[in-house]
């Protein structure tokens, strides 16, 4: 039988509020468009700060870990804004069976 890590969330979970943004073309110009979800579950850091060195530049990224069992149908290169942060996910982790989901988002490069 499969344990139900679920369990684990009870007395993590906070309310959370994430802005989901989407990118349409009209009359052709990018629009963005904004929808807040709101759902329990929990956030932090998904490992240390990572240094990326490029020729063209020094830069650390954050890097955040969402759990939550509220399905939030994101998809990877999705952008959302929490906390005021911009962020890109990276990876969706589909752990239903086991009453939870795992998302991975990293710093959103392309617009801080």
């Amino acid at each position: 039988m499969i344990p139900q890590i679920q369990v684990a969330l009870n007395g993590w979970e906070s309310g959370i509020d994430l802005i989901k943004i989407t990118q349409t073309v009209v009359d052709f110009e990018t629009v963005e468009t904004e929808v807040i979800s709101s759902f329990k579950g929990v956030i932090q850091p998904l490992g240390p700060e990572k240094l990326n060195i490029k020729p063209i530049e020094l830069r650390s990224w954050k890097w955040l870990q969402i759990h939550t069992r509220t399905e939030l149908s994101l998809e990877t290169n999705d952008r959302i804004q929490y906390a005021g942060e911009r962020y890109k996910v990276m990876e969706t982790l589909d752990y239903s069976l086991n009453g939870y989901f795992e998302y991975h988002v990293i710093e959103d490069f392309e617009t801080s």
